[in-house]
């Protein structure tokens, strides 16, 4: 063993250094000790956060005693090992980003820091060779549905061709001078402090690939520039080849999970179709065979690596964030549109206290995480027989009635406020309606969801819905028991839009697995209506009690007629009445549509 690397545990270092090792021990000696000829005159604190090496990675790492070790518990990947060396850090003046697999050449940390200094860049990234001296095509573009397209059919053919064919930037010539750019691979990467507390957490959802991707894009949308330094010169070992079967189908499935982070559904949708051709022109690879298969079906997505706990962490004040957790419920508040028809009707308050105790409020008793408030509007003026059910039915403080005649953001701020009588750091609403039901992990699915550290829509996309006919199985990623999740400093809530929308304003997190939630077809619903497909009810009697005990088994035959029949036939139904909305939406906008609803309850009724 040589020397010691000249860096050390200063508390005012003007680099902090992060590296995530995973069984990297034929690497970490080569990337500690080129830092001190990287940063020449410059002060370094290094923390390496292990993701649970099983190899002599942990070994070597302990001959470095300035080198601040910390164990994660786990591979929880790479997002996570960035975020928790953070935590330990506290305030930086600026952070560099290390792989593991790196080896910094002379004076390159110093010309990254010296081009932030220039240039007010709040990223700089290097020049990256191979271990060989070869360039690495390491700056890319935003992904968008022509160069995702261009790659899947020219790969690293036609190099010089258009920027909107190609994610990868591949000329040479862009690799010779100083620029700003969109991005480039997280092999290194230096972020002025003031910047990284401002975005906080990278996001952990990804594991691995695509964080980056949403690192920088957060960067930019802060206003920061992204810079490229080619006197900065790293060498990078794997350069982002190579990698398990798992590996290459993860990268492939993180650019839809990115796209559907971002983008609309139909963009999102129109990216896996692409990634798919992507993987499908290269079937010859067994790798890419496996990314083709895993991207067809989601249900296989689960399966891909993933953040996993193993062992005991020995990181300091990683304590996982305090949740307020509220669910709202509109049950007889006035409201415009369709549905005040609906609700003039006489008998519909009667009918909809009946399907609340049968459904809705047995479902929320039955939660296994009781960490929540339940929040429930009613009408000023709801009859006294309601008031009257209404103070019977909350005497055990499972909700809490609010009696308004509107309910403005601000109101339902300060009804929040009031009723729950704190702020802890990460609020959740969930908009319930009083006619459906919840799975009973419902709540501890939502808390416990990987969601980034802004402000995201939350969609448990499985549910079931019961009709006079039987029970259907049906996967919906923009339902109607959506959620927010966001800090308390500017909230908005659940209610900030329409449930299909939300995703306009903010970023959309897709929680998948067993169905969550239960909607109940009945006359007086101006919206539901029997989709998905038909089931069986006692695969799912565990989730939902005795809300599916009136139900019966359907026989062989009918589930197959349905399969073959009916499934089609409600699809094809369903993307009619999408395709007839959205163009009333783009002609009269969506109060337009609003009125064209009312207008048709009315004619019916």
């Amino acid at each position: 063993m040589s020397a010691q690397p000249g860096f050390g545990i200063d508390s005012d270092a003007d680099v902090d250094i992060v590296i995530v090792t995973h069984n990297n021990d034929a690497d970490v000696d080569a990337v500690l000790h080129s830092l001190p000829a990287g940063a020449p005159n410059l002060r370094l604190r290094v923390v390496v956060v292990d993701n649970d090496s099983t190899d002599d990675t942990l070994l070597k790492l302990a001959a470095y005693p300035k080198v601040r070790v910390l164990r994660s518990g786990g591979n929880l990947g790479y997002a996570a090992g960035i975020n928790i060396a953070r935590r330990e850090f506290g305030r930086s003046r600026t952070l560099l980003i290390l792989n593991p697999d790196v080896e910094v050449m002379p004076g390159a940390i110093a010309a990254l820091h010296n081009s932030m200094a220039q240039t007010g860049a709040g990223i700089v990234v290097p020049l990256l060779h191979d271990s060989a001296g070869v360039r690495q095509a390491s700056l890319r573009r935003e992904p968008s549905v022509t160069r995702t397209l261009g790659e899947a059919l020219f790969g690293d053919h036609l190099g010089g061709r258009p920027g909107w064919l190609s994610e990868i930037d591949r000329r040479a010539s862009h690799y010779r001078l100083p620029r700003e750019v969109e991005w480039a691979t997280g092999a290194a990467l230096l972020i002025d402090g003031s910047l990284a507390e401002r975005l906080g957490d990278w996001d952990e959802r990804y594991f691995l690939y695509s964080e980056e991707t949403d690192y920088f894009r957060r960067a930019r949308q802060a206003g920061a520039v992204v810079w490229f330094e080619p006197a900065a010169l790293i060498r990078h070992r794997q350069g982002g080849s190579g990698g398990s079967d798992g590996q290459i189908a993860l990268m492939a499935v993180n650019r839809v999970r990115y796209a559907q982070a971002w983008g609309t559904r139909a963009h999102a949708t129109r990216i896996r179709a692409a990634v798919i051709l992507h993987a499908s022109l290269r079937l010859n690879q067994p790798a890419q065979r496996y990314a083709a298969m895993v991207l067809t079906r989601r249900g296989r997505w689960h399966g891909l690596p993933r953040a996993t706990l193993t062992g005991v962490a020995n990181i300091s004040g990683a304590t996982p964030p305090s949740i307020e957790h509220v669910l709202l419920t509109r049950f007889n508040l006035p409201s415009a549109g369709p549905e005040r028809v609906i609700r003039a009707q006489k008998g519909w308050l009667a009918e909809r206290i009946i399907l609340f105790e049968r459904y809705c409020l047995p479902s929320v008793r039955a939660q296994t995480n009781q960490n929540f408030t339940w929040i429930i509007y009613f009408d000023p003026e709801s009859p006294h027989w309601l008031r009257d059910r209404v103070s019977a039915l909350q005497s055990d403080g499972i909700f809490q009635a609010v009696f308004r005649s509107s309910v403005s953001r601000s109101d339902l701020i300060s009804d929040i406020r009031a009723v729950v009588g704190r702020e802890r750091d990460v609020l959740i609403t969930t908009n319930l309606d009083n006619d459906d039901g919840l799975a009973t992990d419902f709540v501890d699915r939502l808390q416990q969801a990987d969601a980034p550290c802004c402000r995201a829509a939350l969609y448990i996309t499985g549910g079931l819905i019961v009709s006079p006919n039987g029970l259907y199985l049906r996967r919906d990623t923009h339902n109607a028991f959506c959620s927010v999740r966001e800090s308390w400093g500017d909230p908005v809530s659940c209610w900030a839009g329409w449930h299909t929308r939300l995703g306009e304003s903010m970023r959309v997190v897709e929680i998948d697995g067993a169905p969550g939630w239960l909607q109940v077809v009945h006359g007086s619903n101006v919206s539901n209506r029997v989709r998905g497909r038909l089931v069986s009810p006692l695969p799912y009697a565990d989730l939902f009690g005795a809300q599916l005990d009136a139900l019966t088994v359907p026989a062989r035959r009918r589930l197959l007629v349905d399969r073959l029949v009916a499934v089609p036939t409600r699809n094809a139904r369903e993307a009619l009445r999408a395709g007839a909305k959205w163009v009333a939406v783009q002609l009269f906008g969506t109060a337009g549509l609003d009125d064209i609803k009312l207008r048709f309850v009315r004619w019916v009724r």
